[in-house]
C-alpha cells in the first residue's frame, strides 16, 4: 500500500501535467538529437574555414541538453528536482554523456575519432548553460 502512495499517485499527477510532459519529451528529444548528430560520419562536416566550428557545435549541443534538464526540473512539482543537487546531477549526466559519446564515436562511427577537445567543449557547454539559465530566469 505504501508503495502505491509513493510511486503510483505521484506518477499520475506527472503524467496528467501537460507542461511537465512537454519538458520531459524535450529532454528525451535532446538526448536523441545529440546521439544522432554525433553518430554522423566525420566526412559530413568539413569546416571550410579555420574556425573550430566542430567545437562550437559541441558547446551548443551540450549546453542545450543541460538547459533542457534545467527547464524540466523547474516545471516539476517535485521539490527535490528544483534543488542545486539535481542541477549538479544533470551537469554530471551531461558531461558523462559527452565522454561516452566520444568513446562511441571512436569505436562505432566511421571517420570519427576520440577527441579530448570535444569532451572539453561538451563540458564547457554544460558549465556555461547553468549561469546563463539562471540569468535568463532572473530576467523573466
Amino acid at each position: 500500500m505504501w508503495m502505491h502512495c509513493l510511486l503510483v499517485k505521484p506518477m499520475r499527477s506527472w503524467c496528467t501535467n501537460p507542461t511537465f510532459m512537454k519538458y520531459l519529451i524535450w529532454v528525451i528529444a535532446e538526448i536523441a538529437l545529440v546521439f544522432v548528430l554525433l553518430s554522423l560520419p566525420g566526412s559530413s562536416f568539413k569546416s571550410p574555414t579555420e574556425l573550430p566550428i566542430d567545437k562550437i557545435v559541441h558547446v551548443i549541443l551540450f549546453g542545450s541538453l543541460a538547459w533542457s534538464f534545467y527547464c524540466f526540473f523547474d516545471q516539476s512539482s517535485i521539490q527535490a528536482l528544483k534543488s542545486v543537487r539535481a542541477q549538479a546531477w544533470a551537469m554530471i549526466f551531461c558531461i558523462v554523456y559527452g565522454i561516452a559519446m566520444e568513446y562511441y564515436q571512436k569505436w562505432y562511427v566511421p571517420s570519427r575519432g576520440f577527441e579530448v577537445k570535444d569532451m572539453i567543449a561538451d563540458a564547457a557547454g554544460v558549465l556555461l548553460a547553468l549561469p546563463l539559465y539562471q540569468l535568463w530566469k532572473k530576467r523573466q
